[in-house]
């Protein structure tokens, strides 16, 4: 997003407006060490760490707001490969994440101007008894899964192992009481009632059949699966071919499984356009629908779902 596109706080439409997003910098050198965000209608409760004396004058007075901070400083070895720019996309918070999980909340407003295809607003197949189930892919700071963690979903937020420290770090600081590390047994997952959890990911077949074993999820795989700027040809390649090997993969084990894309237009040259006419073709796809388009910023939002 452009500058103005962020700093625009008096609008409500203003991505950075929206989640109360703030850049916490060093005051010495004014180099961003973390970000901060919230969501409305998500405000601090016990498991936040309130005191009991906090939280009695919380509802004695105004409640306050859930504030995440995660931190966007890479660990010293992550550094080296800075270069190649992919570590530095995933330390960036984009408009297309935000768009994506205001989407999956229902608070994207969708009218003729940008709605397309049907227009409809998200809807899931019902999961039961069970909390839905969210698998972000390239997530980078993770903040739309973390977000949709907050609103009641188990998470994984799956990114390259070489920057997988900086987020599993920000997970566990800010969810203490539901996040599951690493080096918990595979069941823990499947026994926990609400849970998120950060864990690395290579696109490809084989990949997600080995992330959905230590999950225990072989055969039942996720309600949504969210990917948000994991196609620009420029910075990432023809990693899209992966991308989609990985979403096809997904939708042939669940075919109820909804794959939200949401992508920011950055000129003819992205591969968007080649990202989404390959998935059209892929064997376990049923149905790709452009559902939103803004054309200040360029973002594009697509619906796909399995064979059913």
């Amino acid at each position: 997003d452009s500058e103005d596109d962020w700093s625009d706080t008096q609008s409500i439409d203003s991505c950075e407006a929206y989640i109360n997003f703030e850049s916490i910098r060093d005051p010495s050198t004014q180099l961003e060490e973390a970000v901060s965000f919230s969501w409305p209608g998500i405000y601090q409760h016990r498991d936040d760490g309130s005191t009991e004396e906090e939280i009695q004058q919380q509802e004695e007075e105004v409640r306050v707001l859930r504030k995440i901070t995660i931190s966007t400083l890479l660990e010293e070895d992550d550094l080296a490969p800075l270069f190649g720019g992919c570590q530095w996309a995933g330390t960036r918070l984009w408009g297309a994440a935000v768009r994506a999980i205001q989407y999956l909340a229902g608070h994207l407003e969708m009218d003729e101007s940008n709605s397309c295809g049907s227009g409809a607003k998200f809807e899931l197949s019902s999961s039961g008894d069970n909390k839905t189930t969210l698998l972000e892919l390239g997530c980078g700071l993770g903040v739309p899964g973390i977000i949709y963690h907050m609103l009641g979903a188990n998470v994984v937020l799956t990114d390259q192992e070489d920057i997988l420290t900086q987020l599993e770090k920000n997970v566990e600081e800010n969810f203490p009481s539901t996040v599951i590390s690493n080096e918990a047994s595979s069941s823990d997952s499947s026994a926990a009632q609400h849970y998120i959890r950060a864990m690395p990911l290579s696109w490809s077949r084989a990949g997600v059949h080995s992330l959905l074993e230590k999950l225990q999820l072989s055969t039942a795989g996720f309600d949504i699966v969210l990917n948000c700027d994991c196609v620009f040809e420029p910075l990432y390649g023809k990693s899209w071919h992966l991308l989609n090997e990985s979403i096809d993969e997904l939708l042939r084990i669940n075919p109820k499984c909804v794959v939200v894309s949401s992508m920011e237009r950055r000129g003819p040259a992205d591969g968007i356009d080649l990202f989404i006419e390959e998935m059209k073709g892929m064997e376990y796809v049923g149905s790709v629908e452009k559902v939103y388009y803004e054309e200040k910023r360029k973002i594009e939002i697509y619906v796909t779902r399995g064979l059913e």
